[in-house]
């Protein structure tokens, strides 16, 4: 192929990357996955970026100087401009400017961006928001983040944090771990506050999900899927903090609707994808029955993902064409 047929698009996570080599309709050609390992440092982890770019340039039967564009998704608040990645907590970096530093090892075009943004961008080009002018495209699972895109174009802000919808307190007199929307819409919150239940529900599908978690030996919290399976399967628990975090997440969701009058919501990450349907239903129910005026209800639409997990992946390449 040549030169100005295809990009690379990078998900950079704080556990893992994927690296995907994509035509302007937004077509996988290649595809790397890696380990982040930000524990080894800056360095090792633009190495194993470079390493995974080449994995999935070789896998696409094209060089990397044959390509036209990198895009790249970080998290944490991103300078796009300069393309520097301001804070990124689960990667230690601060201030690192990744644009330069790829363009440097890879010798083309590098474009920086939020992680959560460049998802939203890739559901408004080639996924779920596609032919919408404007939207707000939300991910849940170990937090919640969100993307918005105003007039085709990311909206980023003066301060680059548009979209930190999980950090947006929901109530503010609550203890700490207790104040914000990620504190109970995440995976994080959601098994969190069944944990401080199950007491209370000796019968509950939870404990035998968490049983087989331990026995397993897998580590951290419990995953989307098994809170998905006793959800599916009626257990009165898991139904009640499930409907409460979409009830929650849905109000956030009408006053970002009510405030910047987008109509079109996507909803993303590993919990929305597990619960499905259900889930999306909840949340559309709940941000129509609060939004200003009620006469705008009706017109909103609340859409699951199209690209799910290659959403940060196609956002991040069709990024890089965009500018």
């Amino acid at each position: 192929m040549a030169r100005s047929e295809l990009a690379v698009g990078i998900d950079l996570g704080g556990t893992n990357m994927t690296v995907g080599v994509v035509d302007r309709r937004g077509k996988l050609h290649g595809r790397a996955r890696k380990k982040t390992k930000a524990h080894e440092g800056r360095d090792a982890v633009l190495d194993r970026i470079v390493s995974a770019v080449d994995a999935a340039c070789a896998e696409a039967k094209v060089r990397p100087a044959d390509l036209e564009a990198v895009g790249i998704g970080a998290p944490g608040p991103v300078d796009h401009e300069r393309g520097v990645v301001i804070a990124a907590g689960n990667l230690g970096w601060r201030n690192v400017p990744l644009g330069e530093l790829l363009r440097k090892r890879l010798g083309v075009r590098v474009s920086v961006d939020n992680d959560a943004n460049v998802a939203a961008w890739g559901e408004a080009t080639v996924g779920a928001g596609a032919g919408c002018d404007s939207l707000l495209a939300v991910w849940v699972g170990t937090g919640v983040g969100a993307g918005i895109v105003v007039n085709r174009s990311i909206w980023r802000g003066d301060l680059f944090t548009a979209g930190e919808i999980g950090h947006v307190v929901a109530f503010a007199n609550g203890m700490p771990g207790s104040r914000t929307v990620e504190d109970f819409c995440s995976r994080t919150g959601v098994v969190r506050s069944l944990t401080t239940l199950a007491g209370l529900h000796p019968d509950s599908l939870f404990h035998r999900a968490m049983a087989r978690h331990v026995e397993d030996g897998k580590a951290g919290p419990l995953g989307s899927g098994a809170i998905a399976e006793c959800y599916e399967a009626g257990d009165p628990l898991v139904c009640e903090v499930v409907h409460a975090a979409a009830d929650l997440l849905g109000a956030t969701v009408a006053n970002w609707v009510t405030m910047m009058s987008m109509r079109t919501v996507v909803l993303g990450g590993g919990l929305t994808e597990a619960i499905g349907k259900p889930w999306v239903e909840r949340v559309e129910s709940a941000a129509r029955a609060r939004v200003f005026p009620q006469a705008i209800a009706p017109r909103i639409a609340v859409r699951m993902t199209k690209l799910r997990e290659e959403a940060g992946v196609l956002g991040a390449a069709m990024l890089a064409w965009n500018d």
